[in-house]
This record gives C-alpha cells, structure tokens and sequence, in this order.
C-alpha cells in the first residue's frame, strides 16, 4: 500500500489543495450575494452557471488537454481559475459574476482531467480501487477544510478571494515541479442517454436526480443558513457536517446495497432522507444548533450517496466494455440534473422563503422513491451474488473513469527507452542494422536488449523470425523473455514463434504457450495444440491450466456480459485440439477439464460418443449391437463413470448423451451407478454402501428414479432393464418407477389409440404385454414392492386387471413354491402355517385393492385368484361376499327386505369359484353363508346338485361352521 501511494504524493498533494479552494469558494460566494443583497432565484442562476460550465469542460477537456498537452493544459487552467476568482472582485454585476462561474466550471473540468489521467497511468488493475479510494479521500478532505477558511476573513472583504486564487495556484505547483511525464489520453465515445437509459432507466433517472438534490443542497444551504442567522463559525460548522456526512455514510450504504438489492435500499434512503431534511426546518426554528448539524449531516451524507448508487445500479446492466463509455452518459444526466437544481431550488426559496430548499429536496426524492418503487414492479430483481459492487465515488464530475475498478481494465502502454525510440529509426532505415543493435544491447544488457527487440520488432518490413534467431543466438537462456517481448509486439506471428522455440526447447515450450495463451485469449486454442504437438505428454497438464483459466474468467464473468460468454465453446474447442493430438489420453484429458468446468462435461461426451460410435461401427461391422459382449461397452461406461467423479451434478446428463449414442449400454451404465449410489440424507458414513438400510428410511430415492426415467427416455428398448436394474439394488424404488412407467405407458396408449381410431377400453389383452411383464421383472427384483407395483399398473390401466393379477399371482406362487422347499428341509410346520396365512392375506388384500378400482371385476378377479391359490378359496369368497353385501346394503333403504339380486349374486359367487377350487367348495360356501346368511339355502341348493343326502350333509356342515 506505501509503495503504490508514495509516488502520487504529490498528485495527491494537489488534490488537496485545490479542493480546499473550491470548499472556499462555494460558501463563499452565496455568502457574498447574499450580504450583497442579491434575489435568491439570482443567486441560484449564478451558482448553476458552474455546473454548466463543468459539464461542458467534461465534454471538451480531453480534446483539450490531448492537443495542447497535459502540462501546458494544467497551467492554463489554473491561470483560468485564479483569474475567474479574483475577477470577482472587481464588480457584483450577476451577470458578470454567472460567466466567471462558466469559466471556473469549465478550467475546473480540464484540471480533473489532467489530474486523474496521471492517476490512471500510475495506477495498476490490482491497486486502482484504493488510488481511487484515496483520491476521494484527499477531495472530501479538502472541501471540508476549506469550509473553516472562512474564518480568516469577513466575506465582505476581497480578501477570501484572493486566498481562493492562491490556493489555486498553490496546486498546480507540486504536479508542475513533478518529474512524471504525462500520460496518452484515449478518447472514448459515450453511449448515447436514451440508449443507456433504455438499459438501466432507474440508473439514469437516479443520476439526473442526484445531480439536482446535490447541487441545489451544497450550493443554496449557505442561503438557508443565513435566513436562520447561523454565520461565523457556526456556518463553517453546518457545512463541514455536511462534507463529514458525505464521507462516512458512504460506508454503510455500500455496506448494505451489497448485501441487499440495491433498489430497495435506494428506495429507503430516499425516504429517509425526506424525512430528516425536513426535519431540519423545526429544529432550525427553534435554534437548536446541534440537531441542525447533525440531522443535515445525515441527509447531506445519504444524498451524497445517490450518485455512486446510479453508477452501480447502471453498471449492473451493462457489459463490462460498456462502462467507461455509458459513465460519459451519466456525467451527462448528473451535469443537467446539477444545472437545474441550484436555480430551481432558488426560485422556490424565492416564492416561499428560504425554509423551502427542504421541501423542494424531499419532493424530488419522493418522485424518485415513487419511479424507484414502479421499476421494482415491473423488474425483477438482481441476485445480490450478480450486483456490482458500490464504490465510493466524489459526487462532482470526474472527468476520468479509469480508476473505478469495476470498469475495464486497458494497460497504458510503456514509455519506450531512448534505445529502443533509436532502434525503431534505424530500423525503419537499415533493418539490418536494428537487428544488431539490438544484439549489441543484448550481449551488455539483456534487459534493454529484449526491449529494443520487440521495438524492432514492431517495424513494418523487419523479418521476425530473422530478428528471433539472431537474439535466440545470443541469448539462449533469456529465449523465454525474448520470446513473451517480441509475441506481444506481433501477436499475429506468436504461432510461428511458438513453433520455432517448440523445435529448440521443447521442454520450454509449455510455459510459453500458456502465457501467451493467457495474454492473448484468441490464441489460446493455437498455443495448446503446438503445445501438445511437442510434448505429446503434457496434454493433461495443458487441459487443467486452460479449463482453470477459464473457469476463472467465467465465474468471474458480469449476468450483463453471460451472453457473449464463449468459454464453453473454448474449452470444448482446446479439449478438441487436446484430444487430435493425443488420442490416448482423452478420457484423462476430459476429466481433467470436466473438474475445473463442470459444465462442459456433457458437451464434451457427446463429442465423444460421436467418434465413439464412429470406431464402434468400424469395428463392430460384422456383428450385430443387440448381440454385443457383456464387455463391449466398457470404455464408454468407464467414461460415464470418471466424468461422474468429475462432475457429478452432471452425472445423469452425462449418462443420457451415451445412451442416447449407445442405447447398449443404458443398463451397464446403470448397474455401474447403482454400485456407487448414495441415497440422499445418508451423510453418516456407517450408511454409505447401504442403500438398503433401516436409517435411509422409506423414501422414494427421486435421485434414482429420475436416472431410470431419463435413461428410459433416451434408450427406450432398455427400459425394462434398468429399472430392473435399480430395483435389485434399491427396493423401494420400485413403486415410483412404475407410477413413472405408466404414466408414460398410458400416454402412448392413448395416443396410439387415437391414431388407431379406437379407445383404451377396447384394448387385446395382448397389448398390455409391456405392463405384464414390468409386473413380472419388477417384482421378481423387488419381491416386497410386488404387490404395490402390480396395483400401480392396474391403476394407470384398469383394463389390465387380469392380466396383471395372473402374472402378479404366478410370481407370487413361484416364491411360495420357493418357501415351501425351504420349510420341507427345515420340517418347520408352524411357518409353514404362517407363511401360508400370509400367502392367503396377500390374496385377500389383492382383491380388496383391485375391488375397489374396479368394483364389477371383483368376481372374476376371485376366481383368477382362486384358480392360482385354490387353498385360498375360502378365504377369497369371504372378501367378494364382504364386498357383495356391503354395495347392496348401500344401495338398500334399509325399510324393505334385501333385494332377491344380492341372493342370486351369492349363489354365483359359490358357483364360480366352486368350479374353480372344487376341492374347497366347503369352505366357499361357509365364507359367502357367513357374510349373507339369508343365501344359506339357495347356496346349499346350489352345491347339491338336487341330492338330498348331500343337502342334508351341506347344511348341517354349513349350520355348524357358520
């Protein structure tokens, strides 16, 4: 911090000086007006002609100073501004008084401009924001103290007037005696008002206000002291608060427009400040001295604030490059607003007295507050994280933007050394003769001999890489430096240079490359390509440099400037060139850029499965893809795999661009990631592995299903298998993956049975084969879930009833066969039991679910299920005539007896199911009795088959057990 301030001691020293002047000067010139006896509205004019003249100096200064020069440009404007003050005191005429004012406004804006463009030139990208910092500093300083010089004179003497024009002339002295060259001024053009304004409407609207509340306060408060007779002392006081209050407010607004939206805080301190500038009238009528000052230092301070606000607020809709330019436009709406306010504060003060200037203040910032509040409406608000940062700035015009940190960053260009301004002459004469003059200086000083040849170097006509050789000759170990010197002086060879020093030092190839790289982006793919071209082995090396590089300058990258943002495509590009070059490392080649730009790992995969699918049908000509090995499509899920580790919030789409090139290998791809799946909340690490266990809870893992429903998207054919897949690994999936099948399941349908001209009901049973067998993979993978699974296709596709519930049954058969193997080593009769009780409640629960879906299926869902599970026939024909009963007592009154209907209804319950378990006909008939014992004769008829003696036995079995 010392070293970067020390050598602009004495431009800071100026700055001091000068603005102790100008605090001087503007109270006491209303003052001396006013004891002049001068109307208000006539004071306000000639305060205003100021701002005129200062905008207009902001307009021509830098045409000024670029053709006169930065010294003679200083001197005369000190000449000018001493001048103007002192005339001052030769008449009181306003309309001699309003021309000096121009004048002083304009010499003004040409002195900021010398000044600040010599701050510009010493100061770096890294230390711009504390010179900026410091500069404003040494300004508010200055104005402050010049307010207490009003006490060394009375102002109706010439004797403050001639202080001015010394002080004036005391701050030209340290820039003048100064041994620092002036800097080139680069003329910019600005951005046009409307167009900026169509950009950021609030920013310019805030700027044009600010420019009105701050000139009219700082210039008039002189005027509204004098009414309430604070003079003397006190006047210097009231206006020192005032700077103080500028300076140190600055600091907790910033504080909170970067840590809240800036638009509300803008809002509120408009607001605020209404409110304590009017608060300053009764506390002025009362005499009460120290409310006054440090109520008009707080609104003082935030109106001060609203300036650098625009700015912000501006620059948080432009793009970088548009900054220095759209600053001309704000100075531009700031210098109209600063014209305006003094004389139209004056003629309110003039109309309705002095006490007015407040509430001609709040006014404009409650049309601001009301503007600010419809913006907010109508606009969406910037992240916090995307606003740019406030920076303290000095509410005057400055003429120069350069040392805002915020804006972009051009290195002013070095002052040649004489050697190298005599190099250039000769060569332009006798190139030969540059070439060894520059050798000569290299051979004593190798420094200054780098520098002559990258001047030399510049000259049209010159061989280059003539030039390079010689000094490659003469210096070989300063061949780096030689070679950075003279690629910046012809960027448009920097390949051939690159390429020559790769054929020298290959091994110093890679460092070159990369700061060239850096310095020149546009070369950036050029370098890594002659870069790996030498050293074949460094290509990883390469890849991370770049992509962190880019990877930087994305992050770091304005929302205004994200759509000119071609990092992607850069960094695809140099994995492009990286990947020709050495084709053996592109898979580690593309993690290593995948780990410092995530966002390129999909790009770049579906650059590889192109050339992936290209070798694979080269070498896979013969055979068919449906019959590939097991191992045939390992790179490419080796490939998903590392990509994941590298990007793993890219996982899934990583995924998706392989199969949607290899639909192969969609399941391999998924047992691969199953293997490595971690269910969300598993943080502790006892659960990591185990996606099964009791603490992961019953969630529905949405990680997984999302990867089954778009790998199914992507590779349809494979569906099937993977959600097969997930389910052998992760259980509990099962379900959502089928709510997920079959909505899409259903979709198709319907959409096919619109082409087809026919509905979802009068579909074969064939065409839910699909559905089927989901119910007979899935449940086989998730034997736990199958139930819940089969129910999930039924009620997407009630049609399927049957179809499922026979597949859902015979899965459930084969487990029971299964079970019974088991218990028959094991001779466990009693889980034999329970298992087969568990068996039968599955049944019932089955046909319970399914009724109530489709409540006239019940029946022949009964015998479906009683044809699979005869055993379970009794324990069936309970549940249907459960059913069965309860839908006629709904349907009943409950007044008359039960309709003959529900009779006839029991009696085919028992028939159907008799004939499909005839070895339980017994206990069909005592289940349905049970539940409708009005049917107990009809039933009996019914299984009789008109043989007395078995209806006898029939009814007294059924009479016993019901």
């Amino acid at each position: 911090m010392r070293n970067t301030l020390l050598p602009l001691i004495t431009l800071f020293a100026s700055a001091v000086i000068l603005y102790l002047g100008i605090g001087l000067m503007n109270i006491l010139v209303p003052s001396r007006m006013g004891l002049e006896g001068m109307s208000t509205d006539t004071i306000g004019m000639v305060l205003s002609m100021f701002f005129v003249g200062l905008f207009a100096g902001a307009i021509y200064s830098k045409q000024l100073v670029k053709r006169v020069g930065h010294i003679r440009a200083l001197a005369g404007s000190v000449a000018i501004e001493a001048i103007c003050i002192l005339a001052f005191t030769l008449d009181t005429s306003p309309l001699l008084w309003g021309v000096l004012r121009v004048l002083l406004g304009f010499s003004h804006a040409c002195l900021l401009t010398a000044m600040e463009s010599w701050l510009s030139d010493s100061a770096s990208e890294e230390n711009r924001g504390k010179v900026l910092a410091v500069y404003n500093a040494c300004i508010l300083g200055g104005l402050f103290g010049g307010q207490f010089l009003m006490g060394v004179a009375e102002p109706s003497d010439n004797t403050l007037f001639i202080i001015v024009g010394m002080l004036f002339c005391m701050a030209a002295l340290p820039i003048l005696f100064s041994r620092v060259q002036g800097p080139v001024i680069e003329t910019i053009a600005p951005m046009s008002v409307i167009s900026l304004f169509k950009t950021s409407p609030l920013g310019v609207a805030t700027c044009l206000t600010a420019g009105a509340v701050y000139s009219a306060l700082f210039n008039m408060l002189p005027v509204f002291a004098a009414e309430y007779h604070i003079n003397g002392f006190q006047l210097s006081l009231f206006m020192g608060c005032a700077i103080i209050g500028a300076f140190t407010l600055q600091f907790p607004v910033g504080l909170l427009s970067d840590r809240f939206d800036r638009r509300s805080i803008l809002f509120v301190l408009l607001l605020l400040s209404s409110v304590l500038g009017i608060a300053v009238i009764p506390l002025a009528e009362r005499e009460m001295t120290i409310g006054i000052f440090i109520v008009n230092g707080i609104a003082a301070g935030i109106i001060t604030c609203y300036y650098p606000l625009s700015v912000a607020e501006s620059f948080d809709k432009l793009k970088k490059s548009e900054m220095v330019s759209a600053m001309g436009s704000l100075l531009l709406a700031f210098g109209i607003g600063g014209a305006i306010g003094p004389y139209a504060a004056s003629v309110v003060m003039q109309v309705f007295g002095s006490s007015s200037l407040f509430y001609f203040l709040a006014i404009l910032q409650i049309l601001l507050a009301l503007f600010t509040l419809y913006r907010m409406t109508v606009s969406k608000a910037l992240p916090v994280s995307d606003q740019e940062d406030f920076v303290m700035q000095n509410a005057a015009l400055s003429t120069s933007v350069n040392l805002d940190p915020r804006t972009e960053y051009t290195e002013p260009d070095a002052i040649p050394s004489s050697a190298a301004k005599t190099a250039v002459l000769i060569a332009e004469s006798d190139p030969a003769a540059a070439v060894k003059m520059a050798r000569a200086l290299t051979l004593n000083n190798p420094e200054k001999g780098t520098e002559v040849a990258a001047a030399v170097a510049s000259v049209p006509g010159i061989d280059v890489m003539r030039l390079y050789e010689v000094m490659k000759e003469t210096a070989p170990y300063q061949i780096l430096e030689i070679t950075q010197a003279i690629v910046k002086a012809k960027p448009e060879l920097a390949p051939e240079l690159i390429s020559q020093l790769a054929e020298w030092y290959p091994q110093q190839v890679i460092a070159v490359a990369i700061e060239v790289g850096r310095v020149f982006p546009d070369m950036r793919i050029e370098m890594a390509r002659i870069a790996v071209a030498s050293a074949p082995e460094s290509a990883t090396q390469v890849a991370e440099y770049y992509s962190g590089l880019l990877a930087e300058e994305r992050e770091a990258i304005r929302p205004a400037d994200r759509e000119e943002d071609t990092s992607e495509s850069d960094v695809m590009n140099i994995a492009s060139e990286l990947w020709d070059a050495n084709p053996d490392q592109a898979l580690d080649i593309a993690v290593t850029v995948a780990e410092s730009f995530p966002d390129a790992a999909v790009p770049m995969t579906e650059e590889y499965m192109v050339n992936y699918e290209q070798d694979t049908d080269e070498s896979s000509v013969s055979l068919d893809k449906g019959e590939a090995e097991p191992g045939e499509y390992s790179d490419a899920v080796e490939w998903v795999s590392r990509m994941s580790e590298a990007a793993p919030d890219q996982a899934l789409d990583i995924a998706v661009a392989v199969a949607e090139s290899v639909p192969e290998t969609a399941v391999p791809m998924t047992e691969d990631y199953m293997a490595h799946y971690e269910p969300e909340g598993t943080e502790d690490e006892s659960l990591k592995g185990d996606v099964s266990a009791e603490a992961v809870g019953d969630g529905e893992h949405p990680a997984a299903v999302e990867w089954v429903s778009r790998l199914s998207e992507a590779a349809p054919d494979q569906a099937l298998d993977i959600a097969v897949a997930v389910a052998e690994s992760v259980p509990e999936t099962a379900v959502p993956m089928t709510e997920e099948f079959m909505s899409q399941y259903e979709q198709d349908s319907v959409e096919g049975s619109m082409s087809a001209e026919s509905n979802l009901s009068e579909m074969d049973s064939e065409e839910y084969s699909d559905a089927v067998e989901w119910v007979s993979r899935l449940s086989e993978a998730a034997p736990d879930q199958a139930m819940d699974v089969a129910a999930t296709v039924v009620e997407a596709a009630p049609e399927s009833m049957l179809e499922v519930t026979e597949e859902y049954l015979s899965v459930s058969e084969e487990d029971q066969e299964v079970a019974d193997e088991i218990n028959e080593v094991s001779n466990l009769s009693e889980e034999e039991t329970e298992v087969e009780d568990e068996e039968h409640q599955k049944a019932v629960e089955w046909l319970t679910r399914m009724s109530e879906l489709s409540p006239e299926m019940s029946l022949n869902l009964a015998v479906k299920i009683v044809e699979a599970v005869p055993e379970s026939a009794g324990y069936v024909a309970a549940e249907v005539s459960r059913l069965l009963h309860e839908s006629h007592n709904e349907e009943s009154s409950g007044i008359v007896e039960e309709p003959a209907s529900e009779i006839e209804e029991a009696v085919e319950v028992v028939n159907r199911l008799s004939e499909a378990a005839p070895d339980n006909i017994e206990d069909v008939a005592i289940a349905v009795v049970g539940n409708i014992p009005d049917a107990a004769s009809e039933v009996v008829d019914a299984i009789s088959d008109g043989s007395e003696a078995r209806e006898g036995e029939w009814v007294e079995s059924i009479d016993k057990n019901s």
